[in-house]
C-alpha cells in the first residue's frame, strides 16, 4: 500500500492494491515521506474508506481538521455503531470530525449556538441523542474543552444522516432532484449560482437529509411548532430575504414529503440559508427583502 496524498505528518489518503482510497491515520505516518512511499503499517493507529467523497472534497476537508479530531471522529464512528447496532456510513465520519472541529474552535472563542430543533430531535431520535451527549462527554474529557450538552443535537443529525445514506438509490434519486430545485431557489432569490463544491453545500444538504428523514419516518410534532416563538421572531426580524427563501423551499418540499414543515423547521431552515449565502457571497441575508 502506498501514500497517495498527504495532508499532514499524521493523516494521508492511501491507495490499495484493490485501487480503492483509504484514509490512514497515525503519529508521525507522513513524516519523510513522499506521494509514492510505502505505508509503515506499524504506525498506522486508525483507518477507514471515505465513502461518496471526491478528492478534491476530500483534501478540502481533511487539510482542516486536525489529526486528533479525525482520531476522535473515527473513534466515535466505532462508537455508534455498537450504540445503534445498525449500519453507518463511513461517510459519517469526515462531517462529524469537521462539525467536531468548529464547535471546539466556536468553544475557544466563547461562542455558542442555540439549536431550535434540539428539543423535536430529542423526542423524535432519543437513541441518537443519547449517543450525542455520549460523544460529548469523550469530545471534552479528550480536548479538555467545555462543550454544552446542547452539541448533542447536531450530532445526533449527523448520526441520523449517516443511517439514511444507506437508503435505497430511488430515495437518493429523488432526494438529488430536490436538491437540484432547492439550489435553484436559492440561487434565483440571492442573485448568484451556488458552488456546489463549497463545503457549506454539504453542511446545508445535511440538514436537507435530516427532514426527509423525519418525513420518511412519518415523524412530526405539531406540538412543538410554538416551542421557540422567540428565536422564530428574531430570525424572521433579522433574516428577511432567507425567511421568504425558505418560505419557497418549504413549500417545494411539503410537496415532495406529503408533509407540512413545522415552525422550527421552517425557522431552522431559515438559518441554514442565511448561513449558506454568508458562506458562498458574503451576503448579509438582513440586507434586503426577497422580490
Amino acid at each position: 500500500m502506498r501514500i497517495h496524498r498527504i495532508y499532514n505528518n499524521n493523516v494521508v489518503l492511501a491507495c490499495e492494491d484493490s485501487g480503492d482510497n483509504v484514509v490512514m491515520i497515525g503519529r508521525g505516518l507522513a513524516f519523510g515521506k513522499k506521494r509514492g512511499d510505502p505505508v509503515d503499517p506499524d504506525r498506522v493507529e486508525q483507518r477507514f474508506v471515505p465513502e461518496n467523497q471526491g478528492e478534491d472534497h476530500l483534501t478540502a476537508l481533511l487539510s482542516d481538521i486536525p489529526a486528533d479530531v479525525l482520531s476522535v471522529a473515527t473513534e466515535l464512528e466505532t462508537m455508534a455503531r455498537e450504540h445503534l447496532q445498525s449500519d453507518i456510513s463511513h461517510s459519517f465520519i469526515l462531517p462529524l470530525a469537521d462539525h467536531i472541529n468548529y464547535a471546539l474552535v466556536r468553544a475557544r472563542d466563547g461562542l455558542r449556538i442555540e439549536y431550535p430543533l434540539s428539543v423535536e430531535v430529542g423526542q423524535l431520535y432519543p437513541k441518537e441523542v443519547a449517543f450525542g451527549k455520549k460523544a460529548i462527554r469523550v469530545i471534552n474529557e479528550r480536548f479538555d474543552s467545555d462543550l454544552p450538552e446542547d452539541e448533542a443535537t447536531p450530532l445526533a443529525l449527523h448520526l441520523v444522516n449517516s443511517q439514511f445514506a444507506t437508503a435505497d438509490l430511488v430515495k437518493t434519486f429523488k432526494m438529488t432532484e430536490v436538491f437540484a430545485q432547492i439550489f435553484e431557489i436559492i440561487s434565483s432569490a440571492y442573485g448568484y449560482q451556488v458552488n456546489q463544491s463549497h463545503l457549506s453545500v454539504a453542511r446545508f444538504v445535511t440538514h436537507l437529509r435530516y427532514l426527509f428523514v423525519r418525513a420518511e419516518q412519518g415523524k412530526a410534532t405539531r406540538a412543538q411548532d410554538a416551542a421557540f416563538p422567540a428565536v422564530q421572531d428574531a430570525v424572521r426580524r433579522g433574516y428577511p430575504r432567507a425567511y421568504d427563501c425558505a418560505h419557497k423551499v418549504s413549500l417545494l418540499l411539503q410537496m415532495h414529503m406529503d408533509q407540512e414543515l413545522t415552525e422550527d423547521e421552517h425557522t431552522y431552515l431559515t438559518m441554514h440559508i442565511a448561513r449558506l449565502a454568508t458562506d458562498l457571497w458574503g451576503e448579509s441575508s438582513s440586507a434586503h427583502h426577497a422580490s
